[in-house]
């Protein structure tokens, strides 16, 4: 049976080698989407801009126009290759390239750790069929800084040699309308929080949506012009083994009011793990105020976790990150945020983190990131981390 001590003294060592895989951890982006835009842009559905149910991935014709026309900073044609070609009403055809350069400093004696690597490249593509339905697929190259002689993240379960080649979203869904039902199978992340690009930030890297463990799913929900509702059963990677180890039930359910300039949303998730049972409840909101020209965020998420192998088997993790973002021109955005990661409420352990993101996106199709963080362990230095990244999608 742990005593205190000893639980204290592994939270401190997991807490050092946290921060020590920082740096390692930034690796390929996920198909998350800019949950920034909703609201701010006029548009209060995700699924207005893409063609996935709760966004991310591939854009549709509408996210298109937007990107040229409303997006950047001097304009563009945001059609596929710029509309050099037309590609027939049921093909969508989609890429993404992204490099980056990354400082890191974790107080370690040998110094800032800094690299330059690719980040990402992908190809994605979508085929409309009849009756409503559609396939959807994302594959590409890993893109990651680790040697190939190292293990990749726990959860990856792969070493980097045997998973160059990666798929993170393959999905059949049947959607007749934008607005109504709507079913899909197959591997994507559960619709769930904010959704943020960054996976290392706390409330994607410690819930279950940390890079490549998207799950294997059957996923449904109801879209109505104010409102949705998203409910999952998920279970792990049965073709490669690559991500989560988790299986349960995610519920997201979002309000919108105020002529769309409020987002509320509500959400659960059940997730059965090798010696640990979670259960997540939490709530998330966005209000834009359009005379700031600033969109506030925040999401809380309180996790209890049941543990089968040790002697005080129940624990209680609070996860949260709040802040906002400002829209000063088109095409740029600066978000702030700040995030807290109380591992076990019964002690002080926690991280605190502090993150700047400015993303501009100059001409339809381009896009540059700066970003600044900042993570606090209880009575530990400071990890930094800056890094910064370009991006080109076709």
């Amino acid at each position: 049976m742990f005593t205190r001590s000893k639980i204290r003294l592994h939270q401190r060592l997991w807490l050092l080698l946290a921060a020590a895989l920082t740096a390692w951890s930034i690796g390929e982006r996920p198909a998350r989407a800019y949950p920034q835009w909703q609201l701010s842009t006029g548009a209060a559905r995700c699924n207005q801009c893409h063609f996935a149910p709760s966004g991310g991935g591939l854009i549709n014709s509408y996210g298109r126009d937007a990107v040229g026309e409303q997006l950047s900073t001097f304009g563009g044609n945001g059609a596929f290759l710029h509309g050099a070609m037309t590609l027939p009403a049921w093909l969508a055809l989609g890429g993404d390239l992204r490099g980056a350069f990354v400082a890191n400093d974790v107080q370690d004696p040998g110094g800032a750790q800094v690299a330059v690597f690719p980040m990402q490249a992908d190809v994605s593509a979508r085929i409309a069929l009849p009756a409503g339905f559609s396939v959807e697929a994302v594959g590409g190259l890993r893109g990651q800084v680790r040697s190939e002689d190292q293990l990749v993240p726990l959860q990856n379960y792969q070493p980097v040699s045997t998973s160059q080649l990666v798929s993170r979203e393959h999905y059949v869904m049947w959607e007749p309308e934008a607005i109504g039902p709507y079913v899909r199978v197959g591997r994507f992340f559960a619709p769930y929080g904010l959704r943020m690009a960054e996976h290392i930030l706390y409330i994607n890297r410690d819930l279950g949506f940390d890079e490549l463990e998207e799950t294997y799913n059957v996923s449904a929900g109801v879209i109505y012009p104010t409102a949705e509702l998203h409910l999952t059963l998920f279970a792990p990677d049965f073709v490669r083994h690559i991500g989560s180890d988790e299986k349960g039930l995610a519920a997201y359910m979002e309000t919108r009011l105020r002529e769309d300039t409020v987002a509320l949303g509500f959400q659960s998730r059940l997730a059965v793990d090798p010696g640990i049972t979670k259960l997540m409840t939490g709530a998330l909101g966005k209000v834009y105020l359009e005379q700031l020209r600033t969109l506030f965020v925040g999401e809380v998420d309180v996790v209890n976790k049941v543990f089968t192998d040790i002697g005080d088997p129940v624990r209680t993790q609070i996860v949260g990150a709040a802040g906002f973002t400002v829209f000063p021109l088109p095409g740029l955005m600066a978000t702030l945020l700040g995030e807290r990661n109380q591992i076990d409420v019964s002690f002080p352990d926690a991280w605190t983190a502090a993150t700047l993101l400015v993303n501009w996106f100059p001409y339809a199709h381009f896009e540059a990131q700066l970003m600044g963080r900042l993570q606090f362990p209880t009575g530990g230095e400071a990890a930094k981390t800056l890094f910064f990244q370009v991006h080109y999608f076709l």
